[in-house]
């Protein structure tokens, strides 16, 4: 048997064990079988042996460099690193594995996987330096210059190798990373945890080197600076190319700018610009996943808005109104420790989700909620500002099952809560309960009752005759909406409208309302026409129809009705649009340029329900007006009171702007005296005619013809 070393690097039979002598160091032929390259440092930190690879890396003969010290063969640039880790080496501290560049004229040279080993010997600490030239990654060279981070350890979690990048990232002071893979898991944060060392987001990394599968993350880091960075982690399990040894890579890359601007991104997708709470869709959607997610409570929702927020603003000016917003959603999301989500939902409108499992909790929040207001208000403007609260509560059993509610269905709760609490005088709080579920149920089924009748072009019109209280002529009417029930009777207006506004089918009712009276003016021409004994000098009535706002808001308004009107053969000069003042500021703007156009056409155009909004003089002047169809709450006043004032100012703005006058509502005989002696043109009333089917008022119309 040889006396040669065997090829695992032990010592043959007939070589002694150095380690345990004081005797030479190991032959260069047995240090020759430790590894591509090995260097032996004797305690004086001078240079005692190194092999034919070493010397040759160095290009130096080995009896050159023997007895030199070791820091000599180090390239000047790493010398502070090589001396560092060689104290702390030397004082017993566990040795990370660098890449150190040797000297070798002038030109430096890498040793890849430099590892080092202590040997305690009777005269001392040597150190034992070996280095595997492995061609794996390449030249470090091209390794830093991606500009990501890469760390390379071996199959029990060792850091073989790392480059600059990684250094940067994850080292210490000098930028050298050591130790075990395991280790850096404490540099490690998950983006959604707390500050400081977060296993269970890195262990998917770490289990990855023992698996066959990549694994990515993105993590966020304390890098070795100081500064915390943003990460994509990835760990592969590899096999050393001409070795053959199991080992694994992971890689770094720096995302964090990137990662800022996602979150800016986000943070603008779904947070309200103004306050900074969540957005509307952003409050829904993490409500929504509250009440489809494993319960954990039930869920309850605030939605509120601020007492008299238009005065606010009227008063103060925008700026100023909205410091009182941003004070006021400051404030909201401190109301509970348990929100689920705290979002505006546009305007002064805000809501707040909570879990519990008592819906009388809910009382509590909405005082905190007022509470907020008040302080909001103080703290913005020095003014005392007070909020309406409406709150609807889903319990626990029904979370996350097919009976859950939506966010939807809540806030329409909360709100229909919150209009209760409006009506009732402001400044308190209203809960959706089994009383209001079921006025919302028969809602809905109303809802429902529209919708057939629209689908089934059943709906109807009413028309009620408009008088001359002088001569009892017929000058116009008014096309009134009807339904009917299952049984044939009508259903009364002020439900099934409600729920065709809440549903948004207003505007399909208008449509077929327009239609039918535009077929009813056709056929009062077309029979005055056909009659011999008619007078040519009569005035057929005009028709008006009461469009709602989200009508008169359409951008073809005017093309609409001429269409719809041109399809019958009817005038348009016959057509009266009549418009609610309550909606006359909110659509004005919108639809005067259309109005006007109508205007030159030939229609009508009227202010319905005129006083109830008290619209300005210089509001109705801005439209081309040309009827005033004053509201019955002032036809009906009293002598002497207020609404007989409100009357008479009406009729004198009517004349002023050189408008009709039509008095609404007139019910006696004491009313139509009043209305004459104060100049009113014409009347509409129980009193002179009650809402007609289409066939009698045709009958009614053309036998009390006005003459023009």
């Amino acid at each position: 048997m040889s006396d040669r070393p065997d090829d695992r690097g032990a010592p043959g039979a007939g070589v002694p064990d150095w380690t345990a002598l004081a005797g030479a160091p190991p032959s260069g032929e047995l240090l020759g079988r430790l590894g591509d390259l090995v260097v032996l440092i004797d305690p004086t930190g001078r240079v005692a042996g190194l092999n034919e690879t070493a010397a040759a890396l160095i290009d130096e003969p080995a009896a050159q460099v023997l007895g030199r010290s070791a820091l000599e063969v180090i390239h000047p640039d790493d010398l502070e690193a090589a001396a560092a880790l060689l104290e702390r080496f030397g004082d017993g501290h566990e040795m990370s594995r660098p890449s150190i560049r040797l000297q070798r004229n002038g030109t430096p040279t890498l040793a890849v996987e430099l590892v080092a080993r202590r040997i305690d010997r009777p005269d001392g600490t040597w150190i034992l330096f070996s280095g595997r030239i492995e061609p794996l990654l390449n030249s470090e060279d091209m390794i830093d210059g991606v500009g990501v981070g890469v760390v390379l350890c071996d199959s029990a979690g060792l850091i073989t190798e790392s480059n600059q990048t990684a250094g940067r990232l994850l080292g210490d002071g000098l930028g050298n990373v050591g130790g075990s893979i395991h280790d850096l898991a404490e540099r490690f944060t998950s983006l959604v945890g707390a500050p400081g060392a977060d296993r269970t987001a890195v262990s998917p990394i770490v289990e990855a080197l023992g698996t066959l599968q990549p694994v990515r993350r993105r993590l966020g880091v304390r890098a070795s600076d100081g500064s915390e960075r943003i990460v994509d982690a990835e760990a592969r399990p590899i096999r050393m190319r001409y070795s053959g040894v199991s080992a694994a890579i992971m890689t770094l890359r720096d995302v964090t700018d990137e990662h800022r601007a996602q979150l800016a991104l986000l943070q603008r997708a779904t947070s309200d610009d103004l306050t900074g709470i969540s957005s509307r869709s952003s409050f829904m959607q993490r409500v929504d996943s509250a009440l489809s997610d494993v319960p954990t409570g039930g869920v309850g929702l605030l939605f509120c808005d601020l007492d008299r927020f238009k005065s606010v603003n009227e008063r103060f000016g925008h700026g100023e109104a909205d410091r009182l917003l941003v004070a006021f959603a400051h404030r909201l999301r401190h109301v509970s420790a348990d929100a689920i989500a705290v979002g505006r939902l546009g305007g002064d409108e805000f809501a707040v989700a909570v879990r519990t499992d008592d819906a009388d909790v809910l009382t509590a929040h909405a005082g905190a909620i007022r509470d907020a207001a008040r302080a909001a208000g103080l703290e913005a403007l020095h003014l005392t500002t007070t909020v309406s609260v409406g709150t609807s509560w889903a319990a626990a059993e029904v979370i996350g099952t097919p009976a859950a509610p939506t966010a939807a269905a809540m806030v329409e709760e909360a709100d229909e809560a919150l209009r209760r609490a409006k009506r009732t005088g402001r400044d308190r709080a209203a809960h959706f309960d089994s009383v209001m579920r079921g006025a919302r149920a028969a809602q809905t089924a109303m809802a429902a009752s529209v919708r057939e009748h629209l689908e089934a072009g059943r709906v109807e019109i009413a028309v009620q005759p408009i008088i001359d209280p002088r001569t009892g002529r017929v000058s116009g009417g008014e096309a009134l909406a009807r339904i009917r029930d299952e049984d044939g009777g009508l259903v009364p207006a002020a439900e099934w409208i409600d729920a065709a506004t809440r549903t948004g089918q207003l505007a399909d009712v208008d449509d077929q309302v327009v239609r039918l009276t535009a077929a009813l003016v056709a056929d009062l021409h077309a029979r005055h026409g056909d009659d011999p004994s008619a007078d040519p000098g009569a005035s057929l009535p005009v028709i008006g129809v009461n469009l709602s706002d989200g009508s008169l808001a359409r951008p073809d308004l005017d093309d609409w009705l001429v269409d719809v009107l041109g399809a019958h053969g009817a005038p348009i000069d016959h057509l009266v649009i009549e418009i609610p003042e309550t909606v006359f500021p909110v659509i004005r703007d919108r639809s005067a340029d259309a109005l006007r156009r109508l205007k030159a056409k030939g229609a009508w155009v009227a202010i319905d329900d005129f006083g109830v909004g008290y619209a300005s003089l210089a509001e109705v002047r801005d439209l081309p007006i040309d009827t005033l169809k004053v509201d019955r709450s002032f036809v009906i006043a009293e002598p002497g009171s207020t609404h007989e004032a409100i009357l008479r100012a009406s009729l004198e703005m009517a004349r002023a702007l050189d408008c009709r006058s039509v008095a609404e509502g007139v019910e006696t005989t004491t009313q139509l005296e009043l209305l004459v002696d104060l100049g009113v043109d014409y009347v509409q009333g129980y009193l002179t005619g009650r809402p007609m089917t289409v066939p009698e008022f045709t009958e009614h119309a053309l036998a009390n013809i006005a003459v023009a």
